[in-house]
């Protein structure tokens, strides 16, 4: 049974919480602490898997709160349950959170979101990387990236269609952003997976005080020395899944799924070389048993990202994980992936080459169609090499 901490400073909203869970008590064991310092007395007595807290709080808010969180108890999942979704509370939240949570919040909601992030636990078993990857608040973007975004919000004239396509090339922003929108601050009616989507829905004003203000976009000024795997091969070899994967749906939306799923397939990797660059030479594709797919998915899943991508991204090297009765997103990622790479002719050496699953495409009847798609990845990775 998963242990959750509820916070807030006003013992009726604690009440209401204990009640409205009533049902799941024999799915978790929950304790409420009525402010920042009796939440911090709690945990010493003993480790928390979850903890959802108010932000403002007298004393001790939200924020300072999750801060002493992350820092002590760096594996409890940290969640923001909020009536107040005013920028400042925002921006206060998103570096010390996971996700962000709005009052009223309905019972079924909660407990989901709860217990989705105790499961995505199980697929990073090293407690020390879990630990690691918890911590991680944003992922590097390359200098020329950063440097083209910052330059398009300065402009007069910037556009969301500009900013859009900007983001969409870039694994770290794409991700980030998609955590945001996702979030329940901005309530969008439904899951939000599409770049240009997630552009409009926070607009450039927001999207550039996350840059600016917050830094939510971290410019990686070089790779590290010790890395083995160059971080712009990864953001050209993920682009370009991207845009293959986005090209096998005839219908939109799903090709736009597939692109964004295809774009942060690869996010693991970037978070293992941040978590254990010592580790990380060593064996590039897993670290402790936990392969860079499981790290990805546990991220981008503590981050509130659309259960589709988080499957997606788990399992986009074993397809047949996922059970998929049609060919859908894990089994696209996993043919665009190995057909990049073949059409790049492995990356000049730069990572491990992608291997397609044809028993599963068999088993999906779709396996005729892999000449198709193999002239799908050599038409886009032609067309990258005269645009670059």
């Amino acid at each position: 049974m998963k242990r959750v901490l509820f916070v807030d400073d006003e013992q009726n909203i604690l009440d209401g919480l204990r009640n409205l869970l009533w049902k799941y008590r024999r799915k978790l064991d929950m304790a409420f602490a009525r402010g920042g310092e009796a939440a911090l007395e709690q945990l010493a007595e003993g480790p928390f898997d979850v903890i959802v807290s108010d932000m403002r709080m007298p004393g001790m808010d939200g924020a300072t709160l999750l801060q002493k969180v992350k820092q002590e108890y760096p594996d409890t999942v940290r969640i923001v349950l909020s009536g107040h979704a005013e920028r400042e509370t925002i921006f206060r939240a998103l570096p010390v959170s996971h996700q962000f949570l709005s009052k009223p919040c309905g019972a079924e909601k909660l407990c989901n979101v709860i217990e989705q992030a105790c499961r995505l636990r199980e697929l990073v078993s090293d407690e020390s990387l879990r630990k690691a990857v918890g911590g991680i608040e944003k992922l590097p973007s390359l200098q020329t990236t950063y440097h083209e975004l910052m330059h398009a919000m300065a402009q007069p004239d910037a556009s969301a269609q500009t900013v859009a396509g900007i983001v969409q090339k870039d694994p770290a922003m794409c991700a980030k952003l998609m955590q945001l929108v996702n979030s329940a601050c901005f309530g969008p009616m439904k899951s939000v997976t599409r770049i240009d989507q997630a552009v409009d829905y926070l607009g450039l004003e927001l999207i550039r005080n996350l840059a600016l203000t917050v830094n939510a976009f971290a410019s990686l000024e070089q790779t590290p020395s010790s890395s083995v795997v160059s971080f712009e091969a990864q953001q050209q070899h993920s682009f370009l899944t991207a845009k293959v994967a986005s090209r096998l749906f005839p219908d939109p939306q799903k090709a736009q799924d597939a692109f964004t799923a295809g774009l942060l397939h690869d996010v693991g990797n970037m978070a293992l070389e941040l978590c254990v660059p010592e580790r990380f030479p060593v064996c590039p594709d897993q670290v402790g048993g936990t392969t860079h797919a499981e790290v990805g998915a546990y991220l981008l899943g503590l981050w509130g990202l659309p259960y589709p991508i988080v499957e997606t991204v788990a399992y986009h090297h074993y397809p047949a994980g996922a059970a998929e009765t049609t060919f859908d997103l894990p089994s696209a990622i996993n043919v665009a992936d190995a057909l990049v790479d073949q059409a790049m002719g492995n990356n000049a050496g730069q990572r491990e080459n992608s291997e397609i699953d044809m028993e599963r495409l068999t088993a999906l009847n779709v396996a005729s169609r892999i000449p198709e798609w193999s002239a799908i990845a050599a038409e886009e990775v032609e067309l990258w090499g005269r645009r670059n």
